[in-house]
């Protein structure tokens, strides 16, 4: 009795273990080939200086209200 019993807990354990789902390691792809990751310089990565440039040659005080109105409406469209 003890033998069968054993062996019907060996099974289910068997059974339990090999339908566990796969997961991929860490820091591959399902693909083969891994991608290499992105290193970005500091000079790429845009500060506030560079969109106050940006905004200074964009708007001017004859589109200063439509530009306004632009910004208005994405932010009202964004809630």
């Amino acid at each position: 009795m003890k033998r069968s019993m054993m062996l019907v807990l060996l099974a289910i354990s068997a059974l339990v273990v090999a339908c566990e789902e796969q997961k991929p390691a860490a820091g591959t792809t399902t693909g083969g080939t891994a991608a290499a990751p992105v290193v970005l310089d500091d000079k790429d990565i845009p500060t506030a200086a560079d969109y106050d440039d940006q905004a200074e040659k964009d708007i001017t005080s004859a589109n200063y209200k439509s530009e306004l109105d632009t910004l208005e409406k994405e932010i009202s469209a964004q809630d």
